[in-house]
């Protein structure tokens, strides 16, 4: 069978925030070589592996311990996981933590007339009304969002969802 490495490099370069060129700067090699390598184009000798992957944070031991783990590409609801639950909101992560995750898509679900704040100081994201209608503020800005509205947050702001209804209302917040 043969090994893919590229993808998993990539992602890696990826979640640490660096381009094909910095990590080439940082590795002695060219961009090039990091293109083909990300794409299988190229087959690395193990001393330029360990260059790449010093740069990336990991050792090789580690980077090769689960290379050969499948990962999941489609989920169902038994695979989701709660991760709080109050009386106002429940959140549930959509996808099982991987190692190499770069999306967090999580399913808050609010109880009638129920408030969700939360301050994110990293990343942004996207959310969606899946159900119900919401008042939306981000920062100073409101809107009333009904199913099938969206919104795009950069979250060094503050976030509040109201749910406007005496039902539960489903927003999915997909953070990047």
């Amino acid at each position: 069978m043969e090994m893919k490495i590229g993808p998993k490099i990539r992602r890696l370069r990826k979640l640490r925030g660096l381009t094909i060129e910095e990590l080439a700067n940082s590795a002695n090699l060219t961009k090039g070589f990091i293109s083909q390598l990300e794409r299988d184009k190229t087959v690395p000798s193990v001393a330029t592996l360990k260059q790449v992957v010093d740069v990336l944070g990991i050792d090789l031991a580690t980077f090769f311990s689960d290379l050969e783990e499948r990962e999941k590409n489609i989920y169902n609801k038994n695979d989701r996981q709660e991760e709080t639950t109050t009386k106002e909101y429940k959140i549930e992560s959509l996808v099982p933590k991987t190692r190499y995750l770069e999306m967090e898509p999580q399913l808050i679900t609010l109880a009638p007339l129920a408030v969700f704040e939360q301050q994110y100081w990293e990343d942004e994201g996207f959310g969606f009304v899946v159900k119900g209608r919401v008042e939306l503020t981000i920062g100073k800005e409101h809107r009333t969002l009904g199913r099938g509205g969206c919104f795009y947050v950069f979250f060094d702001t503050p976030l509040k969802i109201k749910n406007l209804t005496k039902k539960s209302a489903e927003i999915l917040l997909v953070n990047y």
